[in-house]
């Protein structure tokens, strides 16, 4: 039987290949995190002026190479002419960024198709571009990509090469997001095994379904701020019920509990309330069972304690930045898309319509995408039912509901691109713990749905975790063939169709039968007879095919995207998908997502087989494993059965 430190390892090792596998791309939230860490290991500031506008250089011959031009008060020269940035609105007008602009002649350019994300704001009083971000992704991925850099530039390789800019990014990102998120597992799968009274299996199981079966598994391989969130709140919850269930409890424990809520916090600014409800754990849930005491002031105290050096940190970037420790980056992201009528410009009353898309929608619905959580409610019940673990089950309810609640409010609950609810990630750690009541109890049930969860979080995963699906507006029909966001079908209509058959043909059909219905309708009122518009609309529907065929961006940009696996072509240094950098089907757009499996076999779904190996093989050989110690702990518990 292997010990449980060299079974943890296996864990970890199956959980950290797998998120490392991947390289979703380019998109606005990852780039402009990666332009900040880039900022901060390359010049050491926090300022990205110098890493938002890229151009490729004319003097490069093989067009690898980019040319990043500096922004000096939202304004860059470029082939002698000054360009000014500027905001637009929903109707595309142009508002510049620097309304103090020193330079009249300037030419007003969209920033979301200059700059290489939109997420970012600009403070006026420095003149300086920043992410509309917490910094805590930031800082968490700087340690990688200051080794990352500093290698390549004793090699002599240039940051700037489309090649290395790419693998930068893919890098940086697994071994931050991918390697926290591994860490994370581990942490989840101790937790779960105490919850489920030292047995290795149903723990493991809840486990292999959080980290495989819900958005977690998706956003583990993005820089985003979601999955590290997720897990530093694990960390504090972890330590506050060791705590609970120790005979003397330290105070270092709690301390801990409180840095690690702290630095969910400079994460990721919702996770405040969060923080909270485990400071409220800290102060009535750590009590001793031998102790009659029902408040734990000192773990209160303890637990501030530690949440003050993340504060300090965070509020001393705001100063930095912000000229006020009070100030927050999307303070000054494009004010045209504050709501002046909404909680902080972007909150309202508690949506029904949204709280039925989040749970039940094939869009973004939870229970629909990782089925495997509708027995998290199960084991919430048990817990509450049979007074086992009250404070548990009242502390995970509480924290995935307030996740829940605030985006069912937030006016941009969709998430934009995500491979489902994207803003719950946070709290599925706590929706799935109650698992191993699940495992424990209904299995088979619970193994059928997490088997269900994985298959299509995998699909999500191996295409596109930023699923654009009805978002995107190369992915989105806004005419008469326009259906409700609640009946769109990430998994069926966009990542198994392109996994599939290299296209998503539901959307593209959708797209095709608009284009038709609108020249039809035109051809009509322009009196051309009945026979005439059917001969064209059959030559107009054969060229779009033929098209889309070809690979080619026109007429429809989605017809350029082609499966089966790795289908993003937006790079890190993209702001929009125009392909205005190289055209469709190059080298750099089809390289700029990709697997590792890819370096063998390109856009094929062989590459996904020796992560099925490894990542699988480990997981097969832990389940073994785990059934192993179970036997064995139940024949020394009791030896005459």
């Amino acid at each position: 039987m292997a010990p449980l430190r060299c079974f943890e390892w296996l864990l970890f090792s199956a959980c950290f290949f797998a998120f490392a596998w991947f390289h979703q791309g380019g998109g606005w939230n990852q780039n402009s995190r990666f332009a900040e860490v880039r900022a901060v290991v390359e010049e050491g500031r926090f300022a990205i002026d110098d890493f938002l506008v890229y151009k490729v250089d004319p003097k490069d011959s093989s067009g690898r190479r980019f040319v990043r031009l500096p922004l000096n008060h939202a304004e860059y020269k470029w082939q002698g002419e000054v360009c000014a940035l500027s905001w637009v609105d929903m109707a595309y007008s142009l508002y510049p960024v620097n309304e103090d602009s020193r330079t009249p002649d300037a030419k007003n350019v969209p920033m979301i198709e200059e700059c290489s994300s939109g997420d970012i704001g600009y403070v006026p009083s420095t003149g300086q571009f920043h992410p509309n971000k917490p910094p805590g992704t930031t800082f968490l991925a700087v340690p990688a990509y200051w080794l990352i850099y500093h290698f390549e530039k004793w090699r002599g390789l240039n940051p700037d090469d489309w090649w290395t800019l790419t693998v930068n990014a893919w890098l940086t990102s697994a071994f931050s997001v991918g390697l926290v998120s591994a860490l994370g597992c581990v942490v989840f799968f101790r937790l779960a095994r105490e919850m489920a009274d030292g047995k290795s299996l149903p723990a493991l199981l809840a486990t292999l379904a959080f980290a495989f079966g819900t958005t977690f598994f998706p956003f583990g391989t993005l820089l985003f701020d979601h999955d590290l969130t997720a897990i530093f709140l694990l960390i504090s919850f972890s330590c506050l019920w060791r705590v609970r269930h120790m005979e003397r409890p330290t105070p270092w424990r709690v301390i801990v509990a409180g840095i690690c809520a702290g630095i969910a916090v400079v994460t990721n600014y919702v996770a405040f309330g969060a923080g909270v409800i485990l400071g409220i754990y800290a102060l009535l849930g750590t009590c001793s069972t031998r102790e009659k005491v029902a408040w734990n002031w000192r773990a209160a105290i303890w637990y501030i304690v530690g949440v003050i050096p993340p504060a300090i940190a965070l509020c001393a970037y705001d100063q930095v930045n912000f000229g006020s420790p009070f100030r927050f980056a999307n303070d000054f992201q494009n004010p045209l898309f504050a709501d002046t009528s909404a909680f902080l410009g972007m909150f309202y009353m508690p949506n029904p319509y949204v709280a039925g898309l989040l749970t039940v929608s094939p869009y973004r619905g939870i229970f629909f995408l990782a089925p495997v959580t509708i027995m998290s409610l199960y084991g919430l019940f048990v817990w509450l039912r049979e007074k086992t673990l009250v404070a548990e089950a009242r502390l995970c309810l509480a924290i995935f509901g307030f996740f829940f609640i605030v985006n069912v409010c937030f006016n941009g609950y969709h998430g934009g691109f995500a491979a489902g609810p994207r803003y719950l990630v946070p709290g599925l750690p706590f929706l799935g713990l109650p698992l191993v009541v699940a495992f424990l109890r209904w299995r088979w049930v619970t193994a059928a749905l997490a088997l269900i969860s994985i298959t299509q979080q995998t699909l999500l995963t191996a295409t596109d975790a930023q699923n654009s699906l009805a978002v995107g507006g190369h992915a989105r029909v806004d005419d008469a063939h326009r259906k409700d966001d609640f009946f769109c079908q990430i998994v069926g209509e966009y990542a198994w169709p392109l996994f599939a058959y290299g296209r998503a043909w539901p959307v593209l059909n959708q797209l095709i039968a608009a284009r038709l219905d609108n020249e039809d309708r035109q051809m009509q009122e322009d009196k051309i007879p009945e026979a005439e518009r059917k001969q064209h609309l059959a030559e107009e529907e054969k060229d779009m095919r033929d098209s889309i065929a070809r690979g080619d961006s026109s007429p429809f940009i989605l017809g350029a995207i082609r499966g089966p696996v790795s289908v993003n072509p937006i790079g890190t240094y993209d702001g929009l998908l125009t392909f205005s950098y190289f055209p469709a089907g190059s080298v750099q757009t089809n390289w700029n997502s990709f697997n590792v499996g890819e370096f063998f076999f390109p856009q094929s779904r062989l590459s996904l087989l020796p992560l099925f190996v490894i990542s699988g093989g480990l997981a097969g050989l832990l389940i073994v494993l785990a059934s192993r110690r179970d036997r064995f702990s139940a024949l020394v518990s009791n030896p005459s059965a």
